[in-house]
């Protein structure tokens, strides 16, 4: 099977983590945070491939999605174990994410496709602003010696903020698809 280009690039992303989590947890939060800003900027640059050749398969809408969480999840995790990010708040969103997965699963048995809702672009644009706050907090801390003030309370804040949006916007696929899972 072949893979085409914009599918590869998305599997980069996957490849990136080990790579991420070695430098973060050996004190190159700098370069973990590069590599951060390339995985994203492959995110826009397969959807803009896929889209520019009219080459969006069912293979790239399986293979995006699960790239982005996997990674996002990679990075949460890291954040959990290194103590920035509240363990309960990446289980809600966690759980959204696979009570989502489910019902386009169960949708796609259907011969349904579901398409991304805005609220759930609000909410991975909120994971984004998540995870570039805590690395300019960790940047600014061990490279610059300058402490961000309340940077534990913002970033508490945007979390909550992040899951208050996931548990919205499962709520919306929820009602949106009931009437085809039920």
């Amino acid at each position: 099977m072949k893979i085409g280009l914009a599918n590869q690039i998305s599997l980069v992303r996957i490849f990136c983590i080990p790579f991420f989590i070695f430098f973060l947890f050996k004190g190159g939060e700098f370069i973990a945070f590069l590599i951060f800003i390339f995985a994203s900027f492959s995110d826009f640059l397969d959807g803009y491939i896929a889209r520019k050749r009219d080459a969006v398969s069912s293979t790239g809408k399986i293979i995006d999605p699960l790239a982005d969480k996997v990674f996002v999840y990679a990075i949460f995790l890291c954040f959990i174990q290194l103590h920035l990010i509240p363990f309960w708040m990446v289980i809600i969103i966690l759980g959204r994410d696979f009570l989502v997965m489910g019902l386009r699963v169960k949708l796609a048995e259907r011969g349904i496709v579901s398409s991304s809702i805005k609220s759930a672009k609000i909410k991975t644009f909120a994971q984004y602003v998540v995870i570039v706050f805590v690395f300019l907090s960790l940047i600014c801390n061990d490279y610059l010696g300058v402490k961000i003030k309340s940077a534990e309370l913002i970033t508490f804040i945007l979390m909550f903020i992040t899951t208050l949006l996931a548990i919205i916007s499962g709520i919306q696929y929820w009602i949106n698809s009931k009437e085809y899972v039920l």
